[in-house]
């Protein structure tokens, strides 16, 4: 009886103080998302009183939805906080609706692109650079009725749009893109060092700078050439906080728009690492586009109908290179592609970082313990990582 007693009192003390523990643990995770968030809006975007800031989400995920209104609620303390949320536009790359160009630009801005008969073809990518410059003027011209700020956590992104280049370009808005978001990154990569990641980041593009062609090997049999000549690479560095300045959060990547029509070789596509794959997909890389695709039947379908309807979007659109330390795997792409010692390369859209391919659609592929060499106009070439480790130079 004695040993009967004595063995419930431990459960009891065993469950005490495992609920006091997980009080404890939960606590501290809602502080540190706090103040992770807290620091987006104070570091990250440097958003001052009295700036206007429009944080917008779809309904593709609820979870996501709640967290858009968390970090609503908590920027309220710095600035003057806008919300919207729209229906999903279920894949990255294409414009976001109307709603949301009023809530950003000002409903003035969007009359004026209205009565030019600008808003449609803005809407559906079938505008000429002839008027999209007048759309530019348009939003030039009336820019104060444009916010300061723009949060985007929906969940498909808006990075690779006309909405996004309007408001950073021709506004000087300041934009921070948080697709596919899990709420996890606000205890990973949300927590990094931002001065010391944009230091490590920006080193890494200057010493890339003026590299012509690169080429990816890794174990799984990816191999592929890229020619980069008069491209720039460009540094996602977090640190959103000057007019006109625009990126992922969390951040952490060099990236840049290889030559259309020049990228050739074979992406094998791992499932764990690229969260959405269900199964292995191989794809053949040809005068810069898929031109082949094997394995993963379900995804191989869906673009197969996106090729159809957009022959632009086979195109190879971007390579990137992860710098952020904090960021781990597990999570999403957003994520993902911004592990440091992974790299990541894109099919479709490339027009807003110095590409020429402009069509709704942007799909990042990640690939691990890549090797990855850079060729320089004056014949050096030099191997930047090995089996997924930076190497010093």
């Amino acid at each position: 009886m004695l040993i009967s007693k004595f063995s419930v009192v431990l459960t009891l003390i065993f469950c005490m103080v495992f609920f006091l523990w997980a009080i404890t643990f939960e606590a501290n995770a809602s502080e540190q998302k706090r103040r992770a968030i807290e620091n987006m809006f104070e570091v990250n975007l440097g958003v001052k009183k009295g700036e206007r800031v429009v944080v917008f989400t779809d309904d593709h995920k609820e979870e996501i939805t709640e967290e858009a209104k968390l970090v609503a609620k908590i920027g309220a303390s710095f600035g003057e906080i806008i919300f919207f949320r729209y229906p999903s536009t279920g894949r990255p790359g294409i414009e976001p609706p109307k709603g949301l160009w009023e809530k950003v630009f000002g409903k003035n801005i969007v009359r004026q692109l209205d009565e030019k008969k600008l808003m449609k073809k803005i809407l559906d990518k079938k505008i000429s650079e002839d008027e999209l410059e007048a759309a530019r003027e348009i939003v030039k011209a009336n820019r104060e009725d444009v916010v300061n700020v723009v949060i985007g956590l929906a969940w498909f992104s808006t990075s690779h749009t006309n909405f996004r280049k309007l408001l950073t370009v021709s506004a000087g808005g300041r934009f921070a893109s948080m697709p596919g978001f899990d709420p996890r990154m606000w205890e990973t990569a949300m927590t990094a060092n931002w001065e010391e990641m944009a230091r490590r980041t920006i080193g890494l593009k200057e010493k890339l700078s003026g590299a012509i062609s690169a080429h990816v090997r890794t174990p799984n049999g990816t191999e592929i050439f890229f020619e980069l000549k008069g491209r720039e690479f460009r540094a996602d560095t977090g640190l959103l906080n000057q007019p006109g300045r625009s990126g992922n959060l969390p951040a952490g990547e060099v990236y840049i728009a290889p030559l259309e029509g020049m990228s050739s070789g074979k992406l094998v596509v791992e499932p764990g690492i690229n969260p959405w794959a269900k199964e292995q997909l191989i794809l053949e890389i040809k005068d810069g586009k898929v031109v082949k695709m094997e394995g993963d039947s379900r995804f191989i379908g869906r673009l197969e109908e996106i090729f159809t309807k957009y022959s632009l979007a086979r195109n190879i659109a971007e390579f990137g290179i992860g710098t952020n330390d904090k960021a781990r795997a597990g999570t999403t792409l957003l994520e993902l592609e911004k592990v440091l010692g992974t790299i990541h390369i894109a099919i479709g859209d490339n027009s807003t970082f110095g590409g020429k391919v402009s069509v709704p659609l942007h799909i990042d592929f990640v690939f691990e313990s890549p090797t990855v060499d850079f060729t320089f106009p004056d014949g050096k070439t030099l191997q930047l990582m090995k089996d997924g480790k930076m190497l010093e130079h």
